[in-house]
This record gives structure tokens, C-alpha cells and sequence, in this order.
């Protein structure tokens, strides 16, 4: 039952990802270029995380700690940069649901290559059938609502 829970999290916060498309496509057909529209929803999201670290007031962590992690690790923003303008150009080019569901495939396919080989300190989930199928089946999806647009 837990898993439950949090897999329907997991779906409800998935289903942001394309209103965040569209809103990030018009915010970039509006402006004179796409990495303008990244920034300021970067920028946004900035302010909210401000916001929350201001009434969580988490502990900072220290030089040491911020030190002993390896490089690669900070580089997670530049994914997210990567991302936001990928879906901001391509939604309105090519529509919000062959954008998601085209970015929907490469993150299952490479994340199921993740845990395969317990990349990044993940838990190891070996590939078997059940999961090759699971791609497959998007594989499919997206052909039909490429095929459908």
C-alpha cells in the first residue's frame, strides 16, 4: 500500500511536467530567444525554493561536506537547463504530448540502463522482460500519437 501512495504521487507530479510545457512554450514563442524563457523559469523556481528553504530553515551543510562530493553530482541543473529549453522549443513545434511522451521514453530507456548497472549509488534493478516490454510499450505509444499528430 505504500508503494501505492507513492507511485500516485510519483503520476500527479508527472502530470506537471507537460503543463510546465506549455507554459514554458508560450513563455518562449513570447520572448526574443529560449534560454531567456529557461532562466526565468529557473528563476522562478529559484524564488520558491528561497521560499521553502526560508520556512523549513534547514541545517546548511558544511565545507567538508559540500568538498566530499564528487563533482559529477553538481551537475544535475545543467540536466534541468537541458530539459526546460528542449520541451520549450519542441511543444509548440511538434505538440505538448509528442514532446512529453518522446521525453517520456528516453527517461525510461536510460533509466532503466541506470539501474541495470546501480549507476550513481542507485539500487541495482537487473533488466529482464517485464521492463523490456515496459519500453517497448512506450516505444509503441509514442509511434501511434507521433502517428496520430
Amino acid at each position: 500500500m505504500k508503494n501505492f501512495l507513492l507511485v500516485l504521487i510519483a503520476l500527479c507530479v508527472g502530470g506537471l511536467v507537460p503543463i510546465q510545457g506549455a507554459i514554458n512554450g508560450h513563455l518562449g514563442k513570447s520572448l526574443n530567444h529560449p534560454l531567456q524563457a529557461t532562466f526565468i523559469s529557473f528563476f522562478g523556481a529559484v524564488l520558491a525554493l528561497l521560499l521553502i528553504l526560508a520556512i523549513r530553515n534547514p541545517a546548511l551543510p558544511s565545507m567538508a561536506q559540500l568538498r566530499a562530493i564528487p563533482p559529477i553530482y553538481y551537475s544535475g541543473g545543467i540536466y534541468g537547463v537541458v530539459f526546460v529549453t528542449t520541451l520549450l522549443v519542441l511543444a509548440p513545434r511538434i505538440g505538448i504530448a509528442n514532446t512529453v511522451v518522446a521525453t517520456i521514453v528516453g527517461q525510461l530507456i536510460i533509466s532503466v540502463i541506470l539501474d541495470h548497472f546501480a549507476l550513481f549509488g542507485l539500487a541495482r534493478h537487473p533488466i529482464n522482460g517485464f521492463r523490456l516490454m515496459g519500453c517497448l510499450g512506450l516505444m509503441v505509444s509514442l509511434y501511434l500519437i507521433q502517428r496520430t499528430g
